[in-house]
């Protein structure tokens, strides 16, 4: 049969005794129908948050509209599925041969595509769909966060990610055991009407998407509720993460309203074991109107639920309590550690692996011998290459003043046995890519010392290197006379720099130097320099990078083939780990003895 031809036919009635006119008659028109085999001309997709470039977007966790828009005018849908989906969904479009827009958020990091086709009103569909391929970075970090990893008898919780410090009441302890092993610290709480963090501002809005996670430890089982973190309102918490005694499990609800004895909306599950370290997360998701739970990195399918009514807690943030109409309750016994607060959705994948990602010592040479140019590496690993005007130096023990008076003792080395001797003009050493995972926090560490009191040049100690620029360095900024941090956007000669100047007294050029850690966390998109043991810079550091492309560079910046800040005078004690160290292990790396190691992970 020809296509789009017009089929028409006359009808008339019949009511058993006589026929009525043909519906020709008059101004009646026939009936009739149009046979459409024609197929539709194929969807543009346009996308504001993720486009088809070759960039990467933030990210897993936050959603993107996908608009689809046929240029044919008798579309009336179109069938779409995006990776990872097992079936094509259909969507309306807002009129005839109009547009249709969903929204859609990435389950992880990597190349995503979405696939459309145009369906007109006689179901007609191209074979071939319309294809949109884009590229997805990993969560964008948390909007306010605190390890409670802080040091013994500190006064505060220091905030990542640029929120405040915490205030603890008097039933708060730092510097427990967390839930990584004895290396790993956390916060303790007692319980009592002391027993609290707060904040003092909020960190989302709760009518809005978020999520709430955190490492937690009960003491005994409670015989009350009891919570984790919360978020004040007036007489309501705008969400509580905590344990219900009642279902004797762990739950993440949100008050109906801001006023008391009014419901919640919640979710809950998993057994509360006392004594052991657990991990949580709470997600409200306002695309799909739902609260869902992780305990342990699993997501709790069974019991993901609606919360109907939403409206916003504009108080600060508490942890170990709520408030009440009566005031703050539900205080908690135990440990909690960790906790982060995002403003996007914490999807499945990145639950599963949020809490529990150890930190271990990946590399560490103590620079005290060399054998045919190269420094080895403690554990076997790949030593450090010298080069230029690089050498070890060890003490001459020939020289002994006991005998001859007139022999002048050899100076110390800067550490341990030996140290890296760096003559400021050619002398590195350096370590080839590969050591880093792609995107995992590190933590880079050395021991240095300056040859002059206040050299007047800019010197590098540590960077990492990519192909046209550094990721990050650790160096000496004549014009401050200080130590000074600076991280890169991403490995391009036109990335964005950020330098973040040391605070303290100026570096030093005499015994044992300074000690000297930089710290990235990937989870809490901070970077972070401690000199001596001593938080001394902190940055927020939002990159594009792939450190597993990035070198390791001792006494120098490089930026393609080009070298620059060539450090004068010596090095000791690198060592890299996998992980972000907190602020209490980094003051216990910067005194380990030379030779020794430290065998646990640590968070």
């Amino acid at each position: 049969m020809p296509q789009n031809v017009t089929i028409g036919w006359a009808v008339r009635g019949f009511d058993g005794q006589d026929w009525g006119p043909w519906s020709l008659a008059g101004n009646a028109t026939r009936c009739e129908f149009i046979y459409d085999a024609t197929v539709p001309k194929a969807p543009v997709i346009t996308s504001t948050e993720y486009p088809p470039d070759d960039t990467w977007h933030a990210g897993v966790g936050d959603y993107g509209s996908f608009t689809f828009d046929s240029p044919s005018t008798d579309v009336v849908s179109y069938r779409y599925r995006f990776k990872g989906d097992g079936s094509w969904k259909t969507v309306a479009a807002s009129s005839t041969g109009g547009s249709a827009t969903v929204k859609w958020m990435p389950p992880d990091e990597g190349p995503m595509y979405v696939e459309a086709k145009a369906v007109d009103g006689a179901g007609n569909a191209q074979k071939t769909p319309a294809a949109h391929t884009f590229l997805v970075s990993d969560g964008r970090a948390p909007a306010a966060g605190w390890t409670l990893g802080d040091a013994r008898g500190s006064t505060v919780a220091v905030g990542t990610s640029g929120s405040p410090d915490a205030r603890p009441g008097s039933g708060v302890s730092f510097g427990n055991e967390g839930p990584l092993g004895p290396t790993d610290t956390a916060a303790s709480l007692d319980g009592t009407a002391n027993a609290y963090l707060d904040a003092g501002v909020p960190a989302v809005d709760t009518s809005r998407t978020f999520s709430v996670s955190a490492w937690v430890n009960l003491a005994e089982r409670p015989t009350e509720d009891v919570t984790v973190v919360s978020q004040d309102g007036t007489s309501e918490p705008g969400f509580e993460l905590g344990y219900d005694v009642d279902t004797e499990s762990w739950v993440f609800r949100t008050p109906v309203t801001d006023m008391e004895t009014m419901g919640t909306w919640k979710v809950s599950g998993a057994t509360a074991v006392p004594g052991s370290w657990m991990h949580l997360i709470g997600v409200y998701d306002e695309v799909t109107g739902t609260l869902s739970l992780f305990v342990n990195g699993d997501l709790l399918e069974e019991d993901v639920q609606p919360r109907r009514t939403v409206w916003n807690a504009t108080g600060g943030v508490q942890i170990g309590r709520k408030i009440s109409l009566d005031g703050y309750t539900n205080h908690f016994k135990g440990s909690i550690a960790d906790v982060k607060i995002y403003d996007r959705v914490v999807p499945e994948a990145e639950g599963e692996n949020l809490g529990g990602i150890s930190a271990a010592q990946l590399a560490y040479w103590a620079v005290d011998s060399a054998s045919g140019g190269v420094t080895p590496e403690e554990a076997g690993g790949t030593g450090l290459s010298l080069g230029g005007g690089a050498s070890i130096y060890l003490p001459d023990d020939s020289c002994d003043p006991a005998l001859d008076p007139e022999c002048l003792p050899p100076a110390e080395p800067l550490w341990g046995d030996g140290h890296l001797e760096l003559d400021g003009t050619s002398g590195y050493a350096t370590r080839t890519s590969g050591l880093l995972a792609k995107e995992d926090s590190f933590t880079l560490t050395a021991r240095a010392r300056l040859a002059t009191v206040a050299p007047g040049r800019d010197l590098t100690v540590l960077s990492l290197a990519g192909a046209a620029a550094s990721a990050v360095e650790v160096r000496y900024l004549a014009s401050a006379d200080r130590w000074q941090l600076k991280a890169t956007e991403k490995d391009g000669s036109s990335a964005a720099v950020t330098e973040v100047q040391s605070n303290g007294s100026a570096p030093s050029a005499e015994g044992n130097g300074d000690h000297l850690a930089l710290v990235y966390s990937a989870v809490f998109g901070d970077v972070l320099l401690y000199v001596n043991g001593e938080l001394a810079a902190r940055a927020a550091w939002d990159n594009s990078w792939d450190f597993t492309t990035a070198s390791v560079q001792v006494g120098r910046s490089l930026k393609g083939s080009t070298a620059s800040g060539y450090f004068a005078g010596a090095v000791d004690e690198l060592r890299i780990f996998r992980g972000a160290l907190d602020t209490s292990m980094v003051p216990m790396v910067a005194v380990l003895p030379s030779g020794e190691s430290i065998e646990e992970t640590v968070t």
